[in-house]
């Protein structure tokens, strides 16, 4: 559940500290953050779940209702590491297998890893559309580093378990 997800991320009472709406300029007169995101996730998440499935015994909660147990904090995960620490570098928190995907997905949006600056900066630095649409891809792209991140990932999780 995306929406609730990104919902939960972006409200400072439940993302332990990270800024209101992930906004990383405070200085910036208006800057919305990933709440876009996140209301845009909201108001599509019927209709994709309607056509696969009975909106009336399928749809989640409300996502601003706050309810939800299963949260992703990947998202604020260069916030996080700023608040930790004094870099935007977020590789510092995260498992040697998430690092395997973190780098190549900064690699594919072409948004390098920096000390100085989280991968979101200002509203009108980039378009998540386009970040969505080149990782989709990516998902699905044998040759890329990304798959071949998950991929193996993939495998060591199902050898673990058969161990």
């Amino acid at each position: 559940m995306p929406e609730v997800q990104i919902a939960q991320i972006v409200a400072s009472e439940f993302s332990n500290g990270l800024p209101d709406c992930l906004i990383s300029n405070p200085q910036r007169e208006v800057n919305m953050g990933v709440k876009g995101l996140q209301l845009c996730a909201n108001s599509i998440m019927p209709y994709l779940l309607f056509f696969g499935n009975s909106i009336a015994d399928r749809y989640s909660t409300h996502a601003e209702q706050y309810n939800q147990n299963i949260n992703s904090m990947g998202h604020g995960v260069d916030l996080r590491s700023k608040s930790l620490g004094n870099t935007y570098d977020a590789r510092n928190l995260l498992s040697t297998n998430t690092i395997k995907t973190y780098e190549p997905i900064r690699e594919i949006i072409k948004v390098p890893i920096n000390h100085d600056k989280p991968y979101i900066w200002n509203d009108n630095e980039q378009a998540l559309d386009e970040y969505i649409s080149l990782v989709a891809d990516s998902l699905t792209d044998e040759n890329s580093s990304l798959f071949k991140a998950i991929q193996m990932t993939a495998n060591h999780l199902l050898i673990d378990r058969h161990k």
